[in-house]
């Protein structure tokens, strides 16, 4: 378990103080995934390396499994880093050093026996799928397979929290989604609990248990990952959301759509469990005097369950559209207006 209690961080920049962090109270739980997300500014990197001291916070708490990192002696402080792996966007391989040797540097500095690193290094590289790559250098390595040694070298001394900092930001899509299936597999078999912070929503909605969205060094929002992308308060998060989604209408569209000779109104139909799969708007169109035309439609799975997402013009009486609304809405279809235009 990780807990940050009203954690904050200031930089000197001359004489001005930047206030990366301002007051975070977060919390992930034992075998979590939890996503990070925010623009670049937001305090994303001062958190992450909060957890394990490459930024000292300036007030507040960090604590790992109940300990407060902050009140550990020297010594202790070593030992709990050796619990707490990271992942970095930009691998921080040593290039002058062998596949095998980046990965067996944790254990080589912790003095770790040498027939003992052998062994754990390779049954590491055959976990990440590059047994066959512990002789070559860094240079000859794809991207993909850099971070598959940095993923590599950060479990070598069997860590119980895994950081990951942008980890796949630097990668393809093709081999972001493999990156992700990595560490989804390291936390199901290790229950490692992941901390990870992005800036991209698809990571989030591929990985994550939960998330957390941070603005100007505060969390704005969070939650697990189907409510937050689901009904998204902040305009902030409202962004992220979109930007994976892809349902905003273009506005050459919404201009077709002004005719002022009807009465239509915009809708955003939010269908969650087994809604998705009912032929609602069918029903709605033979059941009241409207016309129903579907402009966008999506159905997608968030944490295992389905959700669908729906932009629909309602064209008709006011009162029609109001009473298909009204039997539309119920637990699991939500109904937001988008645009109304009254004849």
């Amino acid at each position: 378990m990780i807990q940050f209690e009203e954690v904050t961080k200031t930089y000197q920049s001359g004489k001005q103080e930047i206030h990366a962090l301002n007051g975070i109270d977060l919390t992930v739980e034992t075998g979590e995934i939890y996503g990070v997300i925010g623009f670049s500014g937001a305090g994303k990197s001062s958190l992450i390396r909060t957890v394990n001291l490459l930024e000292r916070p300036t007030t507040g708490r960090v604590l790992i499994h109940g300990k407060d990192i902050l009140a550990l002696s020297g010594s202790e402080i070593r030992k709990t880093r050796k619990d707490i792996g990271m992942i970095f966007q930009h691998f921080n391989l040593l290039n002058s050093k062998t596949v095998y040797h980046n990965v067996a540097m944790p254990l080589l500095l912790a003095n770790t026996p040498k027939n003992k690193i052998k062994e754990q290094v390779k049954n590491l590289l055959e976990f990440v799928g590059l047994a066959d790559q512990a002789e070559k250098y860094p240079d000859q390595l794809s991207g993909g397979q850099k971070q598959r040694i940095g993923i590599a070298r950060a479990l070598a001394t069997n860590p119980s929290v895994l950081l990951c900092d942008e980890a796949t930001s630097a990668l393809d899509p093709q081999t972001t989604q493999s990156i992700l299936e990595l560490l989804r597999r390291i936390n199901r078999e290790y229950n490692i609990t992941i901390l990870l912070i992005t800036h991209e929503m698809g990571v989030i909605r591929e990985i994550c248990d939960k998330v957390a969205v941070l603005e100007a060094g505060k969390v704005i929002e969070k939650g697990t990952v189907f409510d937050v992308f689901t009904n998204p308060q902040q305009p902030t998060t409202q962004r992220f959301v979109r930007s994976v989604m892809n349902d905003e209408l273009p506005p050459s569209l919404l201009e077709q759509l002004q005719d002022p000779s009807r009465s239509h109104s915009i809708y955003r139909i939010q269908f969650t469990g087994s809604s998705v799969g009912q032929p609602l708007m069918s029903r709605i169109s033979r059941d009241f005097n409207l016309d129903l035309n579907v402009l966008f439609g999506n159905i997608t799975e968030l944490q295992g369950e389905p959700y669908g997402n729906l932009i629909v013009e309602f064209t008709g009486p006011a009162a029609e559209i109001q009473n298909a609304l009204t039997a539309i809405r119920s637990d699991t279809v939500k109904v937001e207006e988008v645009q109304h235009y009254a004849s």
